[in-house]
């Protein structure tokens, strides 16, 4: 696999189910009877001209906004529709600062009121056959995330049309995407980790002020050929893999599996399987641009449609 993003700027996609439910009785809703139809494409054109008459949307703290940008991808066929949405955030008063050789050069502020803004991919997809919820990808750069503010102004969105309506944000566990991961995928990598340290490692620590429970402790086995013997024992109904494996002197709280499936890389938590979520590492699919250090959307948008078409759908709906 080529690495487009020698930087290792990390590029993810996580994966949610947006559903909904009749405020105060918990009855679930499917598309139609909120929105009046399927058409994902006309219902994110009403969002993007909600957010254009707005021009931008702030949280209740005022500490987030954002606003729409471009669209990417808008198909009535497939029920698609994909864009880039700014994100930003405000905060203490800062320096933008440049290096000019050895020194330090002041060549203006951002204030309190203004944002730092970044942009992100999202996708929304309706499965026009089973459309019981909105299936969201939507970008992150590992720490950093939109999720937050846009599910708020989604859900204003949402209210707008229909008030008897409560909007829900899942991530997505598919115990049948776990299980081909572990079946299809090559796993090379075991994790074992422990909450805090053992007695007789806490020399490393001498001279911190921390604790010794604000520590991990981490064992891991790698097989260049992966392992198959676990394989039989992972299961997405089924945490007794980390009662079957005990290791001698070092006892572990959680246990993860490095699966390679497809050239990417996926980290299951063998002993909480059910939180298994759908999250997908493109970094090394993208390419950054060396100016900016801003993510090619094309090229997301490409990984997003290949994740879409043929793990998501084939998982989820048929």
């Amino acid at each position: 696999m080529s690495k487009k993003n020698p930087e290792s700027i990390a590029i993810c996609l996580n994966c949610y189910k947006i559903k909904f439910t009749e405020k105060n009785k918990g009855l679930s809703k499917d598309i139609t009877s909120v929105f009046g139809h399927v058409d994902i494409v006309k219902i994110m054109q009403s969002l993007v001209k909600d957010m254009d008459l707005k021009k931008v949307f702030k949280n209740k703290k005022k500490d987030r906004i954002i606003y729409f940008k471009d669209t990417l991808l808008a198909s009535a066929s497939e029920n698609v529709f994909a864009g880039v949405l700014m994100k930003g955030h405000n905060g203490p008063q800062t320096s933008i600062d440049e290096l000019a050789g050895s020194e330090v050069k002041t060549v203006g502020t951002v204030s309190k009121d203004q944002y730092h803004c970044l942009p992100y991919f999202f996708l929304f997809y309706v499965n026009k056959k089973h459309p019981t919820d909105i299936l969201f990808l939507a970008q992150s750069y590992r720490q950093f995330g939109f999720k937050e503010v846009f599910e708020e102004s989604f859900r204003a969105f949402v209210e707008k049309r229909s008030n008897l309506t409560t909007t829900h944000f899942n991530p997505l566990s598919v115990a049948s995407l776990f299980e081909k991961y572990v079946k299809e995928g090559k796993i090379n990598k075991i994790r074992f980790i422990k909450y805090g340290l053992q007695k007789s490692v806490e020399s490393v620590i001498q001279g911190d002020r921390h604790i010794k429970e604000d520590y991990e402790m981490e064992l891991s086995i790698k097989s260049k050929k992966g392992f198959l013997g676990i394989k039989q024992h992972l299961k997405y109904d089924d945490a007794s893999f980390i009662e079957q494996v005990q290791i001698d002197g070092f006892e572990y709280n959680e246990a993860y599996v490095d699966v390679i499936i497809a050239q990417r890389k996926r980290v299951l938590n063998v002993s909480k399987p059910t939180e298994f979520s759908a999250a997908y590492d493109i970094t090394h699919d993208v390419h950054i641009n060396k100016d900016t250090k801003l993510p090619d959307f094309n090229d997301i948008l490409l990984q997003a449609k290949d994740i879409l078409n043929n793990d998501l759908i084939p998982n989820l709906y048929e």
